[in-house]
């Protein structure tokens, strides 16, 4: 089973969502497509998306500072996203599962992306 970490890519976005910060975080007006060139394009814009719904539910990251979960997730194209597994602090792990579980929406992965990859959390 091959699978491929966007720990560089995927969760470091995440990671900037688990802050908690005074200011309203950015509305999400930008197109990812924008910010996304090349050949990588298609999957730079499924992760930012992924990204931005995930982040949409992962509230009150103050409380889990200082802890870590690594996520294992899944795609099937008949059940869609699915947690397989995590690693890390309980309680972090717990809200993180909530947090993909219950993203709306989330896009199919576009072809040549891996079918699973690993997020990791680590609030600030």
């Amino acid at each position: 089973m091959s699978v491929l970490r966007f720990v560089p890519a995927l969760a470091l976005l995440l990671l900037s969502g688990c802050q908690h910060s005074s200011q309203p975080s950015p509305t999400p007006t930008t197109d990812p497509a924008v910010r996304c060139t090349g050949a990588e394009q298609a999957r730079c814009v499924w992760i930012n998306t992924i990204q931005q719904r995930v982040i949409g539910n992962f509230d009150r990251a103050d409380r889990y500072r200082g802890q870590h979960c690594d996520v294992m997730i899944g795609y099937d194209p008949r059940r869609g996203y699915q947690v397989l597994r995590t690693d890390g602090d309980e309680a972090l792990c717990l809200k993180a599962w909530q947090a993909v579980s219950s993203a709306d929406a989330l896009p199919p992965p576009p072809a040549g992306a891996p079918q699973q990859i690993m997020v990791t959390f680590r609030p600030r």
